[in-house]
């Protein structure tokens, strides 16, 4: 794949590392809520958490607060809070049928919000529930651009990613949600982005990762608002996956080959992995017969909750249920190695901060080339002095 606007030669001259400083300010911090996550791609779910009508998916990282809902025109982001006594009312994901009922008090709502019954009172007092305009691209659901007391929220995801070529691999087409995870990081959103965006580290730290791709057949596609890697399969005496790197990575290797040797005629993958991440907190990743949707919604400048939805092919999730527990634990061992990681370069940023220091070290490319975008976008939407 080749980088479509960013070149190398550009990357090359930057020296755009961020101060330790920027990882830990509070105020700097609500800047990059003024100016990066409030107008940034407000991800919301995939169209495939709501297939039928009376489908509802209630948004976790909101508390609940708001819900996608498929109705007979399509689907649509309502609030989930009952407008009488402030209760929350869909919970999880589920079909509610053709009614939205508030426990509480039976108050009922139409799929789109809009009230048709509160018991008991003699006048309809005609409360409904905010709908929220929605954009869909690729089947990942995102909320609309909008004014919010005069400042705009949300982006053009369309015009953002208008570049992307978009790989096959992507395609959603027969897959199905399967579940949602949630991951609590104790550090920066950006570390987290950076560490995913770098693979300078997967050879040393990541023994069942590390095996399981290669890092080394590595190719970027990058765009103003994202980038895009792709590694090859890793090899050993020529045998694709032939050396499991851990026992939880052994199992996903066996229960990929098993497949691949029933569905595929024992081919290899084409890829490893591919790593799409459109800035600043949503990843899109493919792995062999897998597709996850992982987006960061930064707490505070030390707190960052990691939402993760995992996607596979309709006849996996049904009858390959070794292949999904085994994909799904062969992932968190990574998150956990990338965790390590994260804190370690979040308390030694701390120890440099509190003793006055700032340093950096240099960008190794290919590896960290996607590190690098990332920091001279960062820049770029803070408007961070150098």
């Amino acid at each position: 794949m080749s980088d479509l606007s960013i070149t190398r030669e550009v990357l090359g001259r930057s020296r755009a590392q961020l101060p330790v400083s920027s990882y830990f300010d509070e105020d700097l911090y609500r800047r990059e809520e003024e100016l990066i996550i409030r107008p940034g791609p407000r991800y919301l779910g995939h169209a495939l958490s709501v297939p039928e009508v009376g489908d509802h998916h209630a948004l976790l990282q909101e508390g609940e607060g708001r819900a996608l809902v498929r109705t007979p025109q399509g689907i649509e982001l309502i609030s989930n809070v009952c407008r009488h006594r402030q209760a929350v009312m869909l919970r999880g994901r589920g079909n509610t049928k053709n009614h939205i009922v508030c426990p509480l008090h039976r108050w009922t709502y139409d799929l789109s919000g809009q009230l048709v019954g509160a018991p008991h009172f003699p006048d309809d007092p005609c409360l409904h529930l905010n709908n929220y305009p929605v954009q869909q691209w690729n089947g990942l659901l995102f909320e609309a651009p909008r004014e919010v007391s005069g400042q705009r929220v949300g982006r053009d995801v369309h015009a953002d990613l208008a570049g992307l070529a978009l790989p096959p691999e992507f395609d959603f087409s027969g897959y199905v949600f399967d579940r949602v995870h949630l991951h609590q990081c104790d550090y920066n959103w950006k570390t987290f982005i950076e560490v995913y965006l770098e693979d300078y580290h997967v050879g040393p730290f990541h023994p069942g990762l590390g095996n399981f791709v290669a890092c080394d057949d590595l190719r970027w596609q990058m765009g103003p608002e994202y980038s895009l890697q792709t590694v090859g399969v890793a090899q050993h005496a020529g045998e694709a996956l032939g050396k499991p790197g851990s026992d939880v990575y052994g199992r996903w290797h066996q229960a990929l080959l098993n497949y691949r040797r029933d569905a595929h005629d024992s081919a290899p993958p084409k890829h490893g992995a591919i790593w799409l991440t459109y800035h600043p907190t949503v990843m899109l990743e493919w792995y062999p017969h897998v597709l996850v949707v992982s987006t960061l919604v930064p707490q505070g400048p030390r707190k960052t909750l990691n939402v993760v939805e995992f996607f596979y092919p309709e006849e996996i999730a049904a009858f390959e249920r070794e292949f999904v527990e085994a994909q799904q634990a062969a992932y968190m061992e990574t998150c956990v190695e990338d965790d390590e990681i994260a804190l370690r370069m979040d308390a030694g940023r701390e120890a440099l901060w509190r003793r006055g220091d700032d340093e950096f070290g240099p960008y190794q490319s290919p590896m960290e080339d996607g590190m690098q975008h990332f920091h001279e976008w960062y820049r770029r939407r803070i408007a961070l002095p150098r």
